[in-house]
């Protein structure tokens, strides 16, 4: 599914700040514009451009938090359950140089470094490189531990372009808990301070859990927030990774309806917010797609079941089936990981299933999706 590539200037919908992004865009990465006012004339039409989440690195992190939908992919676990290190392929520098160049002529426009903790891969450098920041928005998924002024300044001079930092309270003491590391808080606000005095595109990302969203604490995120003009990416805690046996934390439906009227006076979404006069949707497959480090392609950041490996198909076939499945590509208007019972169950019970024989996820294409005739 190729996107046409001619440039269009439909923006009658952008905020002021979006049309000021845009802008910047066209002069700083015109290849870049292109394909976003591509993808804004032809949504409508079904076109998708999602954003690729890279897990690279095995997912090594300097962390351990409570609610890590992570944490089964991090070799430290692997060999903790196992004794042994991930035996697979990992994608390397040239693996990365082609993905990108399958996502230009797809017409994708952004990818997010993610892990674990980015920061912490050696190879962080050359692989901006390979992905190409003059074609693509490179953004950084971060906790803020080693994000000060300096390295702010290098990710921007490598062509970065924004940085999400984890900010799980904006109680200090909940934070450090949260993230089972005393001065974590301090390094994210460190991290907050000097992306917005670098000058750098900056959105805070913080989890809920069932009730957080009522408490004064999470008030008192959003308004500091709010005084800093920093948006707030809110997600919900979801069954999988380290929270799939604590149910006790998945949120309701009270829980998201405060959410949706908080997005209404506040600087506040979720990838279920409405935007650019489309509906909230579930964005598996058509929102955001994460790689893992093998090379398997995981239709939302909170599953774990793949679509296809890029080892074995191109990048565009991948997206075309799972476009094609009848959970991941009708556009809902819920989160089916978080909301729909009966696709939680078939999701946590296909990886348990695999995980009785096999301790690596995610689960391949041909072991659950492709088994199971759901596609």
């Amino acid at each position: 599914m190729s996107v046409p590539l001619a440039v269009v200037a439909a923006d009658s919908q952008l905020s002021l700040e979006e049309n000021r992004k845009r802008t910047d865009q066209r002069l700083k990465r015109p290849r870049v514009y292109e394909k976003i006012q591509a993808f804004f004339r032809d949504m409508a039409d079904g076109v998708i451009s999602p954003i690729l989440r890279l897990k690279t690195n095995k997912s090594l992190c300097n962390l351990q938090c409570q609610h890590c939908c992570e944490e089964p992919y991090m070799e430290r676990d692997l060999i903790a359950r196992t004794g042994k290190p991930d035996p697979r392929r990992q994608m390397d520098l040239a693996d990365y140089a082609d993905l990108s160049r399958q996502a230009d002529e797809y017409g994708i426009f952004r990818f997010v470094l993610t892990g674990g903790e980015a920061m912490l891969d050696k190879n962080f450098e050359p692989l901006v490189a390979a992905l190409n920041p003059d074609r693509h928005l490179i953004i950084l998924d971060t906790n803020g531990w080693h994000f000060d002024e300096k390295k702010v300044n290098w990710f921007a001079s490598l062509g970065g372009y924004k940085a999400q930092i984890s900010l799980d309270s904006y109680y200090e003491a909940e934070h450090d808990a949260f993230r089972n590391r005393k001065g974590s808080y301090k390094k994210a606000m460190r991290s907050i301070e000097a992306t917005k005095r670098g000058g750098m595109e900056l959105l805070i990302s913080t989890c809920i859990v069932k009730g957080r969203v009522f408490s004064r604490e999470f008030q008192e995120l959003v308004d500091f927030c709010d005084a800093n003009e920093i948006p707030l990416y809110v997600t919900l805690a979801k069954p999988v990774g380290s929270a799939r046996e604590h149910d006790e934390w998945i949120c309701t439906k009270e829980d998201v309806d405060r959410l949706k009227e908080l997005e209404d006076r506040h600087n506040v979404f979720t990838h279920m917010t409405p935007s650019y006069g489309m509906p909230g949707r579930c964005i598996t497959v058509k929102g955001i797609n994460t790689i893992n480090h093998d090379g398997e392609v995981v239709p939302c950041p909170y599953m774990d079941l793949s679509i296809g490996n890029l080892n074995d198909l191109p990048l565009a076939e991948i997206l075309g089936r799972g476009m094609r499945n009848k959970w991941l590509g009708p556009y809902r208007d819920e989160c089916i990981i978080g909301e729909h019972p009966e696709f939680i169950k078939f999701h946590n019970d296909v990886v348990s299933k695999h995980l009785d024989t096999n301790p690596l996820l995610p689960v391949p294409y041909e072991d659950g999706f492709g088994l199971t005739g759901q596609i």
